[in-house]
Parts: C-alpha cells; structure tokens; sequence
C-alpha cells in the first residue's frame, strides 16, 4: 500500500513540473511585465521546493522495489533531467528580462550581453543577436569550444548563484557528459567539485591533442564541388588553430597537411594543384599550407561560378511547361542545355552538358568511377532503376534508341559494361594462368596491340588483343582462341612453366602453330605456341580517359587501349624484339611513352586513371619454361615455406601475456601467503588509488536497510538468509567488526538471491560493481584483469602425479 501511494505521489510531482515546462514554452519570445516576472520567481521557487521533494519520494520508492533498480534509476534520471531543463529555462526569462529592465528604455539587449562579464559597463545602442551555447554530449574535440563559451558567459559571471550555474551546466550536457556529474546533488556548494570534476575529464591534453589529429587524418574523400572544398578548407582550419591552442607547432606541419589533404581531393582538382605548384613553386622550394588553403579557396570559387552559370542558363534556355516541344523525359538524369546564337555571319551553335545520373557529376555515366566499381549485376539493376537504354546507357528506352552498334564480346544488343560475360569466370582446370599479378599503387599500362591470328592450313583469321611481354621465353595462346581457329595440337612432353616468385605452373603437352599478321604492315611470321586456359584478366583494369593525350598523328597498334579487353594471345621475348623498331615518342612528364613497332605505334608506361583509385593493378608477366632440376628446386623452397607456415601456425607452449597481465602475475606472486590453517591470502591487485572510491558506508548500509524491509514481507527469505550467514560465521568466512565505521575501510553492499531451480535456494550476492563517490567508480573498476586461464591441462597432470596442494 505504501509503495502504490508513493507511486501516485511521484506521479503527481511529474505532472506538475511538466505542466510548469509547457507554461515556459508559451512564454519563450514575449516580453513579460514586472508583474508576471514576480509571478514567475514565485513558480520557480515552489519547483525547486517540488524537486527536492521528489528527491525523497524516489529514495523511498527505490528502498521498497529494489528488484526494479535498475528501471527506476533510469525513471529518476528522466524525471531529474525534466527539473533541471524547466529550471533552467526559467532562470534564463528571468535573467534575460531583469538585466534588460536594468538598462535604459531606449536600448534592448540580449541575454548574451546581460550575463557577460559585470566589468563592462558600456551599454550598447542595438540588439545584440542572442549566444548559443552548444550541448556538450563528452566529444572531445567539441570540448574546448564548450569550456571557453560556458565560462565566458556563466561559469565567470558573479551574478549568478552557485545553484543556477549548476542547473545551467546540467542542461546543456547529454550523453557521456551528463553522467561524469550525474550522482552529485544540485547544492550551491557543489558546483564548483562538479565543474572540476568536468574539467578534469575533459581537459586531457593528449587526448584532445590525438582527437583533432585524427579529425585531420580522416578528412572525407572531397567531390568537384565548391562545398565540398570550402568545407575541407574549414575543417583543415578549425582543428589546426585548436592545435595551435594546445600549443603544437603545427607552423612546422605544412607539408604533411598538403599531403594529407590532397590525397582527398578530386583528380581535376589535384590535376589543378600539380599544375599550380609546376607554375609558382620552384622544384627546390615546398608550397605552403597558406598557399595550399588560398588555392583551393580560388578553385571553389571557380565551381561555384561555373555551377551558378549552369543553373542560369538551364533556367534561361527551360521551355515553357506547356510548349509541345516538352519531352516525356525532361526528368530523366541526362539533361541537356543547348544555347542558340544568331548572328550574321555566323551558323547557331549548340552546347551540350552532360550530367551523370548516378553521382551528378558533369560527366558521362560510362566514365563515373561509382558506376564502374560495381559489379556487372549491380550495374544492370542500377540501369533498370534509372530507367536507362542498355546500349548507350541514356535517358530512353533501348527500343527508341538509334546508336548503332552491340556489345564486343558477345555480339548482343547491350552495352559491353552490362554484359554479363565480364564476370570473372571460375576456370575448372587445375592450372592457373602464367601471368601472375599482384596490385600495387603504380599506375602503369602494358603494351597492347590488336593483331590477325591466323590458321596456316584452313587460313580462317580472327582479330585479337596481343600482349607483348619481353620477359616470357616463349608465345602462349589461350584455349578458347586455339578453338576458335580451330588448330591442330602438336604434341609434345608436358612444360613446367615457372611464374613471378618462381611458382611452378604445370601445362598440358598441347603445342600449336599460327601465323600472325600485322594490321598496319606487311609483317607476318609463323609462330608455335604453348596453349594455357587463360592468361591474364582484363587489360587495362577499367576504362581510361585519354582525352588529355595528343594521339591523333599517331596510328596505334592497339586504338582501343584504353578499354578493358581479354588478352588472346601473349608474344613473348621469341617474336618481341622482331617487332620493335628504333623511334621512340614521349607524351609528357607521368604520361606513358611511343614506340614504333611493325604492328604499329605501342603506348606503355606510367598513366593516369581519372575516374578509379581503387581498382587499378599492376600487372607483371613472366614465363620460364624451366627444367627438371629448375622444378625440384621450386618445390624444395615450396616445403621450406610451408613448413615455416606450419611452425607459425602451432601453437606456443608459453602463452603470451600483455603488460598487464604480467604485472598481475608478478602482484599475485609478491603478495600471496599462506595462513596457518592452510588458507591462501591473496592482496587485492589495486590499479588506482582506492580514497578515489570515496564514501561507500552509505549506500552499503542504504541496501542492507532494503534487505530488511524485505525481511518482513518475506519471512521465509528472512530464515534462509539467517541460516546462511550462520554458516559463513561457522566456516570462519565472516567475523563481527567491532567498529560501526571504520576509518578507511570500503563496504560492499550484498542482496540474497531465491532460486527454486538450484539445489542451494539462497544465495548471497556481493555487489563489488556498486559505484560510489564523485568519481563514480566501484571496487571492480580499480582492480587488475588476470590472464584466462581455461587450460586445467597442467593442473589434471598435477592431480595424476599425486602432488599434494
């Protein structure tokens, strides 16, 4: 009966707290009379009367429902949460509208103004805009921000009692802050051990200084867009001079923020920065952070341009929404902005604008580097989802769609990015190709040229994509081209084939013979060929842009290098040298080079992927066609390495332990005894100073008060729990203190658990989580973590050889 009437109490004191913060929310934004000010201290007063009134409700509700602990400490948490925002609230009115009342009638300032430091006296002839204090959820680097705007305005102002900055502080903290000073009572005395005990978890210098330098490490990949790079710009700023407040030379850190920074940025936008560093910085100077932060402040000044212009002119140009020349797909994403100019003499020209439907950027979708990092079912859904053409990837339906042409690996009507043949296939053989590849930052392109294969009798051709590779002994030609020429195997002893990093790769015994023909010349030369099921993946990885590239003057021996092909056919250092011709052509510092051969011009070398970071590789070929002793020396090194894996693999007989658990090892063993009655006394391995713990004599007596009030509703509990300590105190596992409370000493509270199911129904609970003191801590937050010890091998042995313990 006494727990449903507090129940009803408590219920009562909610309403009405919740009913004064509606009344507060009516009042936000109107000016109130000298009256209603009076009247409104009169309703603060009696709330904070009502808080400490629920205060004692709530203790007696948690003494009497103990089972519910946990749930109605989160019940106390809101409901005190509720209290502290209404006060506060109404703190502020009544601050705002008192210090107004103050200044002359003429002048109308703000509650910032009005709570800054008392020593201005000036008073100021305009509104001021009102200062936000941010909530402060316990994020580091929000901290300094925080500290500095909370001190200025409150925490320094001598007008304000203790017991409001209190209520102000706890309003504007939430989450992980809001908990460091939770379990401190709201007193004016208190203030300043809660403001402390803030400032001392949070002013953490080295985590504070590790917090903004991850924030610069971890800058977002940036878009071409004007926000996108003012953000960086800002972001960069913001943590440097909070840096610069911790007093780190970061005037010494312009290099690694360049570097940092410029990694994130767009390719067009990087292309800009290495261009503007070739025309200002000399090669033996480094450009500056300053210089970096203006560049980039131009180029976001240049998109914004360029974007705003865009947008004009797409408004300008927009027909009328009635005008018959709307098409049914104006809200498709390819949009479309022409610009007709008639002058005499001149012919109209027309502008086109290409804007990429996945990703937005002014680009076509085939060269964005979000819709070619998909797979090839990802792609088709995201095409069908944006209701795209299959074959040239536009605003209308394949139906309508007049591009000629399909899809170059299996002649169907689709774009060759959709074909489903690009998925990698899982090749049943045994055998692995010869070329082995292994990714790496390098971005370089191989030589590549397209070439007739020729069969000698039947003299069926069939274009296909060569790879010169001067580092293979000999030509390989892939299965399904030796099919599709339908060759003649030559037989012959099976080839062992050693790869990079000296793999053995075993082929079957199938030779061939080809003729190859150069497209552009009259070079032709019979080959024989070892035949592998594939021999490389694509070439090149993904699509390259090759627009900034001046390859017009030039007839390429591959025109088609920059999309990715199979390779058919490998010409290795046998026909290698037999194709190349003395001229050479560079294309510019980090562009790839010209060579002259008989199949024409080859490109290779060092180039830039504009669209894709992620998926480019680089690919290294090699074949050695070796002999028996050569393979019995490759798998002499193979078992050596697998036996190395098997030994870094087994087990260790030592467990390896962490320095903590070393230094509980050493505590366990420098402070254990033995009594005289054969007991073990074990210090407790303590990590920190145990007064941090505080006064814990309350709360364990408070629990111990709760148990016996249970005592009473349950005599049966009462009985059993009696009978337990009685036979503790007989074993010798408990004595009497002599001592109410003992100077220095740490109370564990304990509750007695039923449990029907068990053979032993009571049991008693020793709560060493229980938190105590302003710190917060319990006795199981300041004690060592030993190792797991889950192997009882070492101990069963024991056991069987009859030692004694």
């Amino acid at each position: 009966m006494e727990y449903k009437s507090l129940n009803l109490k408590r219920a009562s004191i909610k309403g009405r707290v919740t009913k004064f913060t509606n009344q507060l929310d009516n009042l936000k934004g109107y000016k109130l009379t000298p009256t209603e000010i009076n009247v409104l201290n009169q309703r603060l007063a009696k709330i904070e009367a009502l808080f400490v009134e629920f205060d004692g409700v709530q203790n007696q509700i948690e003494c009497l429902d103990e089972d519910n602990l946990s749930s109605e400490l989160d019940t106390r948490e809101a409901i005190e949460q509720t209290f502290h925002t209404s006060i506060a609230a109404a703190q502020m009115i009544i601050s705002e509208h008192t210090t107004s009342k103050k200044l002359s009638a003429s002048f109308n300032v703000s509650h910032s103004s009005a709570i800054a430091d008392e020593d201005d006296h000036e008073v100021i002839g305009f509104r001021l805009p009102v200062i936000k204090i941010n909530n402060f959820d316990g994020t580091y680097y929000k901290w300094l921000e925080f500290r500095d705007t909370f001190s200025s305005l409150i925490h320094n102002n001598s007008r304000i009692k203790n017991v409001h900055k209190f209520h102000y502080l706890n309003s504007y903290l939430e989450g992980e802050a809001a908990r460091v000073i939770s379990n401190i009572e709201v007193t004016d005395n208190n203030y300043p051990d809660a403001w402390n005990l803030l400032c001392e978890r949070y002013s953490n210098v080295r985590q504070l200084i590790n917090n903004h330098i991850k924030m610069l490490f971890n800058i977002e990949q940036a878009r071409e867009s004007d926000k996108s790079l003012r953000f960086i710009v800002d972001h960069v700023t913001k943590n440097l001079r909070a840096l610069n407040t911790l007093k780190q030379p970061t005037e010494h850190w312009d290099s690694l923020i360049i570097y940092l920074v410029s990694a994130k940025l767009d390719n067009n936008t990087r292309f800009k920065w290495e261009e503007f560093i070739q025309n200002n910085v000399s090669y033996s100077e480094m450009p500056t952070l300053e210089m970096f932060l203006n560049f980039l402040k131009g180029r976001a000044d240049v998109l914004e341009s360029v974007f705003r212009s865009k947008q004009d002119s797409s408004k300008v140009n927009k027909p009328p929404p009635n005008s018959s020349h709307t098409s049914s797909n104006n809200n498709k994403p390819h949009n479309t902005t022409r610009s007709f100019i008639a002058e005499k003499g001149n012919i109209s020209t027309t502008t086109t604008s290409y804007r990429c439907a996945v990703c937005n950027d002014n680009h076509r979708i085939y060269e964005c580097p979000k819709f070619l990092s998909k797979s090839v079912d990802e792609k088709i859904k995201m095409v069908a989802k944006l209701k795209l053409c299959t074959n040239c990837l536009r605003s209308h339906s394949q139906r309508n769609c007049r591009l000629p042409g399909t899809c170059r690996n299996c002649r169907e009507r689709h774009n060759t990015i959709l074909c489903q043949s690009n998925n990698s296939k899982i090749d049943k053989s045994d055998s692995e190709p010869v070329a082995m590849s292994a990714t790496t930052s390098s971005e370089t392109l191989l030589c590549t040229a397209l070439v007739d294969v020729i069969n000698p009798k039947t003299n069926k051709t069939i274009t296909t994509k060569a790879l010169l590779d001067s580092g293979s002994q000999c030509t390989f030609i892939t299965q399904k081209l030796k099919e599709d020429l339908n060759l003649n195997t030559l037989h012959s002893s099976t080839h062992n084939v050693l790869g990079i990093g000296n793999i053995p790769l075993k082929l079957g015994a199938e030779r061939c013979e080809i003729r190859l023909q150069s497209k552009l010349s009259a070079f032709n030369s019979i080959l024989s060929c070892l035949v592998i099921p594939k021999i490389a993946g694509k070439i090149p990885k993904s699509f390259i842009d090759t627009t900034h590239l001046n390859l017009k003057s030039y007839e390429l021996a591959d025109p088609s290098f920059f999309e990715p092909a199979e390779i058919g056919l490998l010409l290795g250092a046998d026909v290698f040298w037999d194709l190349i011709l003395s001229k050479q052509h560079s294309l510019g510092k980090g562009n790839p080079i010209l060579r002259q051969s008989k199949l024409g011009w080859l490109i290779a070398g060092p180039m830039h992927y504009p669209h894709d970071n992620n998926k480019n590789s680089f690919q290294c070929h090699y074949a050695n066609v070796a002999n028996n002793n050569e393979l019995n020396s490759c798998l002499v090194d193979l078992h050596s390495d697998l036996k190395r894996f098997w030994e870094l693999e087994s087990l260790q007989q030592k467990p390896l332990l962490t320095d903590t658990e070393k230094d509980c090892e050493q505590h366990f063993l420098k402070h254990t005894t033995r009594s005289n009655d054969g007991r073990f006394c074990v210090k407790l391995p303590l990590t920190d100073n145990p007064e941090r713990l505080g006064d814990s004599y309350h709360m364990a007596k408070r629990r111990f008060l709760n148990l016996e009030r249970r005592f009473c509703k349950q005599p049966e509990l009462k009985n059993a729990y009696v009978d337990f300590i009685n036979e503790y105190a007989n074993l010798g596992h408990l004595s009497v203190s002599q001592v109410d409370r003992p100077e220095g000493g740490y109370f564990i509270p304990h509750h007695a658990v039923l449990r029907d199911s068990e053979s032993t129904r009571l049991r008693v609970v020793y709560d060493a989580s229980a938190r105590t003191g302003i710190y917060n801590m319990s006795i199981n937050d300041i004690q060592m973590i030993p190792a797991n010890r889950t192997n009882a091998t070492k101990f069963l042995e024991t056991l069987e050889l009859g030692v004694h313990l």
